[in-house]
Formats: structure tokens, C-alpha cells, sequence
């Protein structure tokens, strides 16, 4: 059996010399200062640049800072509550506000809220809101702002006084130049009250002074008297167009002596008419 045939038996066979087997070059190390320079070089990119670490610093030192602040602000007397003042009051008494407002001196200064205040507040109703002014270190101010009654509602014999939202202000003295508005429900709750309102706040103010009594039947049947002898009736309609309404009314009221008895209808305002 003949060995297999490869390059180097043909060669021999042939008296060729064989070649020369390949070999692979050993990879050496570069020299200690090429390395030495290359590590150089390589931190000298991956060094962080000093604009971002004195951020980095800058910030953390801003954390550092609102966090002390805030713990002396709420576990410290440096901003506590030392003195409350009321403005914006007329019918509320400023001593029974600050009475009620009392537990609050010693708190810290920015841990008071508006919903805080109105809840110590609450229970006088003609408070319609209020809001807060803080006056660093130790003082806050109160501002109030209170309900300003616009109707009166008869209410078993007795007259009261009625902000827009319904709420009641008190009995009335009669010296109020305010409309009367005929309703038997609460009006809290009352949509035809509510109704009434809505007529009233589209009023020109001039016009509202003069209106004795408005009534809300239905949502589509807003009637007005005014004042006077001739006691000269309104029917508004519904509460649409309201802004039209009034001066369409304002018109055929300056053409109608006020001595006149007569019946002024601008459910359609772009029709109008006037009943002698």
C-alpha cells in the first residue's frame, strides 16, 4: 500500500527541495514608554471635564441647602407664625376671625394653606372666600372676602338677605334697595331661583336697582316689576340672550315714561313689544 500523495512526497519524489513550513510571527509588547503614553492618552479622554464636576458639586450643594431650609422651616421657630392680621372685613368682626384663627400662632409660616384658614373659617357664613399673604418671618395676613347679598326672599313672614349662590346673610331692614324674588323652596337648592339670578347678574346695574320683584315659573317664564306706581311688568323668557335682552329693554324703557302703566315682553328680543 502506497502512501498517500501530498505536496511534499511529489517533492521528493520529484528532488525538489520541500518547502519551508509557515510560521507564525510571535506578537511582542510594545515598549514600557510607548504603553506608559497610550495609558496618557486614554485618560486624558475619559478624564471628566472640571465645567461638569463643579456642576455636579454646585448641585449638590443646592440639595444639601433646601433640604436644611426646609428643616429648619418646619422643625424650628425661625419662620413660626407670630402675629395674624384680617383685611378685606366689614361684617364679620376681625376679633372673631382672629379668635378662631388663634391655634395657628407657633405654626411654621409655610405649612399654613388657604384650605386650612377657610375650614377654621367656615362657619361664618358671610366668608365667601379668602386668601393668605405671607410676610417672611413671622407674619401672615388674612384677606377676606365677603358674600354681598343681590336678592331678598320672603321667608314665612320674615325678610332675609341672599347672595347669588343662595346663601342666606341675614334678616334685611327694609332700607335695602334689592328685588324681591318669589320663590318657596330653599334657595340653596332652588333651580328657579337660580334662574332668577342668572336674569338679575345680565341686568345693567341702573336697571337692577329698579326691579321690585322677579319670579322664575319655569325655566321659559322669567317675569320683573318694577318699581313704582305704574308697577310696569317684564317678561323676559327664558335665560337666553340675555345681553340682547337687556338692551333691547333699556331702549323701550327710555321711550316709556316710568308714570306709564305698561307691559314690556323681550322673550323675543329681536321682536319686541310693549303692552299699554
Amino acid at each position: 500500500m502506497q502512501p498517500p500523495q501530498n505536496r511534499y512526497n511529489r517533492s521528493r519524489q520529484n528532488g525538489e527541495k520541500a518547502p519551508k513550513p509557515v510560521r507564525t510571527p510571535k506578537l511582542t509588547k510594545p515598549p514600557l514608554r510607548t504603553r506608559i503614553a497610550s495609558n496618557r492618552e486614554a485618560r486624558r479622554f475619559t478624564r471628566q471635564s472640571p465645567v461638569k464636576k463643579y456642576f455636579l458639586r454646585s448641585l449638590l450643594a443646592s440639595l444639601i441647602a433646601l433640604v436644611l431650609l426646609v428643616c429648619a422651616t418646619m422643625f424650628t421657630p425661625l419662620m413660626a407664625i407670630e402675629k395674624i392680621s384680617v383685611t378685606g372685613n366689614q361684617k364679620v368682626s376681625a376679633k372673631q376671625i382672629l379668635a378662631n384663627l388663634k391655634h395657628r400662632l407657633g405654626s411654621p409660616l409655610p405649612m399654613v394653606t388657604e384650605a386650612d384658614v377657610a375650614k377654621d373659617l367656615e362657619k361664618f357664613r358671610l366668608i365667601e372666600s379668602i386668601s393668605l399673604v405671607s410676610q417672611p418671618p413671622n407674619k401672615l395676613e388674612v384677606r377676606v372676602t365677603e358674600r354681598t347679598p343681590i336678592s331678598v326672599v320672603v321667608r314665612g313672614s320674615t325678610r332675609y338677605l341672599y347672595d347669588p349662590a343662595g346663601i342666606n346673610l341675614g334678616k334685611a331692614n327694609g332700607n335695602e334697595a334689592l328685588p324681591v324674588i318669589l320663590v318657596n323652596d330653599d334657595p340653596k337648592t332652588s333651580e328657579n331661583y337660580a334662574q332668577a339670578i342668572d336674569v338679575l347678574l345680565a341686568l345693567p346695574a341702573q336697571l337692577l336697582k329698579r326691579v321690585a320683584y322677579i319670579q322664575a315659573k319655569s325655566r321659559d317664564n322669567v317675569t320683573m316689576q318694577l318699581r313704582g306706581l305704574a308697577s310696569q311688568t317684564i317678561i323676559w323668557g327664558d335665560a337666553t340672550d340675555s345681553i340682547l335682552k337687556s338692551r333691547v329693554l333699556k331702549a323701550l324703557l327710555l321711550k316709556t315714561p316710568t308714570n306709564v302703566r305698561a307691559t314690556f315682553d323681550v322673550s323675543a328680543p329681536l321682536t319686541p313689544s310693549v303692552i299699554r
